[in-house]
């Protein structure tokens, strides 16, 4: 606990006026309104919910009995489908329990969760104006973000956000430019044992009570793009478990990922840090790639699957119906037929995102020398500005 608040206080100092990699420095105005902002609701926040996670051993101690058997975990390239692939898969509501918005910001503990849910009931008896209330909330907050991450509080999300507590959570980078979080994204590389053995310990625990509240007979499913450099960590913390690993051409995949980094740096910052993002995202992005396909090719038969983006979008039924024979699971009627209504909307979809690599600052040239090899592997079209 000592070391984990000597983390905490670090990242705090180092918040206000971060030096991007030494490519930028001095004071941002918008930054430190933003950090006087940021700081006491995440701590509030933590606070809490470390509150509702200590109460869980004095109420629900039998949490930690729970068998965490078989989860599935979707990792992958950012941008690949693994949202689009993590909601089809949620569908099968017999076989899998996921997590919520709501439940990774508000509610990470067995108490928040009953606590909401006789909240929610009381809410119901008297016709619901809270939930309404709530509703617009949420579209007032979140709705700003449907062109880059389009989600909602009781929509199935990934669960990076339960490593927050712990400081697993990559996405705190874009309020700390640390390389102390840089290196959540060459986990199985750069960690050292203790370090993954203390994430996966409390990422054990939050899966534990996820299925002690929502039933221990489901499978868990996990839907997390920066969970690819744990992959070898997580085959290890849990032997039994299944992954679908998701990939989509460079050209697409990695402006895609840059645009949504820039548009979240200017959320912390007035100043133009988009080379620094681009930089680092194309380091990761290319030991994403590397290490995606070096790792599903490793796992035993029946363990490893991988989803090409541009076939899950062209038939999203029959992509799905191909993992479960191999995994050697039977769906349901009822989630086949889910299933061939999903295959009914793809052939009616077209994507209105696009984006342009000079914008972006992402030169063809480079693009097609750091992922040449994506592309031969897969036939992919070269990159043109």
């Amino acid at each position: 606990m000592g070391a984990l608040l000597k983390a905490y206080g670090r990242l705090f100092v180092r918040s206000w006026c971060p030096d991007y990699g030494g490519t930028l420095k001095g004071v941002s105005p918008r930054r430190w309104l933003v950090m006087a902002l940021f700081w006491p609701l995440f701590v509030l926040l933590q606070a809490i919910n470390g509150a509702g996670l200590m109460l869980d051993y004095l109420l629900f101690p039998d949490f930690r009995r729970v068998r965490v058997r078989e989860p599935l975990f979707v990792v992958g390239v950012p941008r690949s489908g693994t949202t689009f692939l993590h909601r089809l898969l949620a569908g099968d509501r017999e076989r899998f329990t996921t997590t919520a918005l709501w439940e990774l910001i508000f509610a990470p503990s067995i108490t928040q969760r009953f606590f909401w849910r006789g909240v929610g009931r009381l809410d119901a008896l008297v016709g619901a104006p809270l939930s309404r209330l709530f509703f617009r909330l949420e579209r007032w907050v979140l709705g700003g973000l449907d062109d880059v991450h389009q989600t909602g509080l009781r929509d199935p999300e990934e669960d990076y956000l339960a490593l927050l507590p712990v400081l697993g959570c990559f996405l705190l980078v874009l309020a700390v430019p640390d390389p102390a979080l840089w290196r959540l994204t060459y986990a199985d590389r750069d960690l050292p044992a203790a370090e993954k053995q203390r994430l996966m310990a409390a990422y054990r625990r939050f899966v534990q009570r996820h299925l002690y509240f929502h039933g221990e007979h489901r499978t868990f499913l996990s839907k997390n793009p920066s969970f690819t450099p744990f992959m070898a960590t997580l085959a290890d913390a849990f032997p039994d478990a299944r992954f679908i690993g998701c990939l989509r051409n460079p050209t697409a995949a990695v402006p895609s990922q840059i645009n949504s980094i820039v548009i979240g740096g200017k959320l912390f910052d007035g100043r133009d840090t988009a080379d620094y993002w681009r930089e680092g995202f194309l380091a990761m992005l290319d030991y994403y790639y590397r290490h995606l396909l070096e790792q599903l090719d490793g796992l035993p038969e029946g363990r490893g699957a991988l989803s090409v983006m541009e076939n899950l979008a062209a038939a999203p039924g029959e992509t799905v119906s191909e993992f479960y024979r191999t995994f050697d699971w039977t769906p349901s009627p009822a989630y086949r037929a889910f299933l061939e209504g999903e295959d009914r909307r793809a052939a009616g979809y077209r994507s209105g995102h696009r984006y342009s690599l000079e914008n972006l600052g992402v030169d063809p040239g480079r693009l097609e020398g750091t992922f040449g090899w994506v592309y031969d592997r897969f036939g992919y079209p070269r990159p043109t500005a």
